[in-house]
């Protein structure tokens, strides 16, 4: 009987070591996955803010890359230089920055209580807009009048005492050939850019009914919309496109003479 409760004991305490053995493997087994774990969370913490990071340096790179191209450095330079004259920081004033939902354009005032002219394409699937002045002031523009024929639209702000820029009445303009001209717009990732050119004369588009002005001047997406003036400060036409030069050698820009824009104002 003493040595069966030997055995039985020698047994209890077999069972008791192999149990606290088995114990001891679960806890460290326990452990490892807990540290498995933790490389886990870091790794996805390490790839979600790589992710963020590259997301965030695609965002920035058409900016960066529009500021550091040549042609980009090239009209800083100069919308630097001209934007010192008296007379283009008073233009400035008057144009205009046009946005809704991820479109942006150019516009110029020609109303003292608000009325924003810009190209039909810039607006053409929206009725309302945003309008953005030099000087920070912003408004909620209604779209009231559209010409798809002549890529142009009227857009109207409620306020008084605005600034404006004039339009010319001079319908012979392309005689004027050679004559320097200035523009001001938003173009690329810029805002308020001035630049100059010339009048490079008119030219008949396909499926157009009126002949445009062409200008020997560096346009830019975002150009659409800018009113290009004369060396009297008079708006003479409304920038909408860019075509290839008649001789196939450079792009040049092309404007509605500003005398459609009074047309179509007195039609209103």
């Amino acid at each position: 009987m003493e040595k069966d409760n030997k055995n039985l004991d020698q047994d209890k305490d077999q069972t008791e070591e192999m149990d606290w053995e088995a114990f001891l493997e679960k806890d460290e087994e326990w452990e490892q996955n807990k540290k498995r774990q933790k490389k886990r969370k870091k790794l996805i913490v390490k790839t979600i803010s790589s992710v963020l990071v590259v997301a965030m340096l695609i965002s920035g790179l058409q900016i960066w890359f529009n500021l550091f191209n040549l042609p980009a450095i090239e009209f800083l330079k100069v919308s630097q230089r001209i934007s010192k004259s008296p007379e283009v920081q008073e233009f400035k004033k008057a144009i205009v920055t046009i946005e809704w939902e991820g479109v942006k354009g150019t516009g110029f005032n020609i109303d003292q209580k608000g009325m924003i002219v810009t190209n039909e394409h810039v607006v053409e699937h929206t009725d309302t807009v945003k309008v953005h002045f030099h000087t920070g002031a912003s408004y909620i523009g209604e779209v009231i009048s559209r010409n798809p024929d002549l890529d142009l639209a009227f857009v109207k702000i409620e306020d008084t005492d605005l600034p404006v820029l004039p339009l010319s009445h001079e319908e012979d303009w392309d005689t004027s050939v050679g004559e320097k001209i200035t523009f001001i717009g938003n173009p690329l990732s810029f805002t308020q850019i001035a630049n100059e050119g010339t009048i490079a004369g008119k030219v008949l588009l396909k499926d157009w009914d009126v002949p445009v002005m062409m200008i020997d001047a560096p346009v830019y997406r975002g150009n659409s919309g800018s009113p290009v003036l004369n060396e009297n400060g008079e708006v003479i036409g409304v920038l909408f496109a860019t075509i290839s030069s008649p001789e196939g050698n450079n792009r040049v820009g092309v404007a509605i003479p500003a005398h459609y824009v009074i047309d179509l104002l007195e039609n209103e």
